[in-house]
């Protein structure tokens, strides 16, 4: 009894502290965070392992605390499209009120080895009924999600292919790269294939425009990472 007390409190301090990272709480109280970890259940993913498939997902909050996550649309032509890279501290997910059931949804996938915090789409009701600060939140994240799936169709839209990988590429550096000097890091196993399904092009393109840039020094792209060396090149093609 004593060990599995002493286990239980692990596994609440660990989501304590995943939980007090994630700026959508970060304004409640000692009290009131251990009140929401009551609705809460860690999820720990291993790299390429998949957190849900879209035919099988349920409603409700993810927030990643650690790794990187790809969220997968298919499209009717039977190609992959990579909606969206989700980075530590991000939501996803959705939430569904009465009859109302979304039919857009998507994939994810698990690019490093990452931990979630999952809520429910009953239990994050409940939740934003007893701290409406944290509906007010996520209605704004979601808004920002929206505004930004707007930037990167019109991007897809009318950009060139080297202003949205370009674009892409900056977007992740800031997100996640390392500064090491006058280079970028960029420690995460993103395929060439990846990044075409980021940018709605093929990976052949993406090989050819890719390999240019390293040939001309911009980037250096190896197995697991990606540099990049002339920052202000690549902010130049992607205006």
């Amino acid at each position: 009894m004593a060990k599995e007390a002493f286990r239980e409190r692990q596994a609440q301090d660990l989501k304590l502290e995943m939980l007090r990272k994630v700026h959508l709480f970060e304004d409640l109280s000692e009290e009131e965070l251990k009140d929401a970890l009551k609705y809460m259940q860690v999820g720990e993913f291993k790299r390429n392992q998949y957190l849900f498939f879209e035919e099988e997902a349920e409603p409700g909050v993810h927030i990643l605390v650690e790794g990187l996550v790809k969220l997968l649309k298919e499209t009717h032509d039977a190609r992959i499209v990579i909606v969206r890279l989700v980075y530590p501290r991000d939501i996803f997910g959705w939430i569904e009120w009465g009859k109302k059931v979304s039919r857009n949804t998507y994939t994810a996938k698990a690019i490093l080895d990452s931990k979630t915090l999952y809520i429910s789409n009953k239990d994050f009701i409940n939740l934003s009924i007893k701290h409406p600060a944290i509906a007010v939140k996520m209605t704004c994240e979601a808004t920002a999600i929206l505004l930004h799936s707007y930037e990167t169709l019109k991007s897809i839209a009318g950009g060139k292919v080297e202003e949205r990988i370009a674009r892409a590429l900056l977007e992740i550096a800031d997100r996640i790269g390392k500064q090491y000097d006058d280079m970028i890091v960029i420690d995460a196993p993103l395929t060439r294939l990846d990044i075409a399904e980021m940018t709605g092009t093929t990976v052949e393109t993406t090989i050819r425009v890719m390999s240019k840039w390293k040939k001309q020094g911009i980037i250096n792209a190896e197995r697991g990472h990606i540099e990049i060396l002339r920052r202000r090149d690549l902010e130049r093609l992607a205006i």
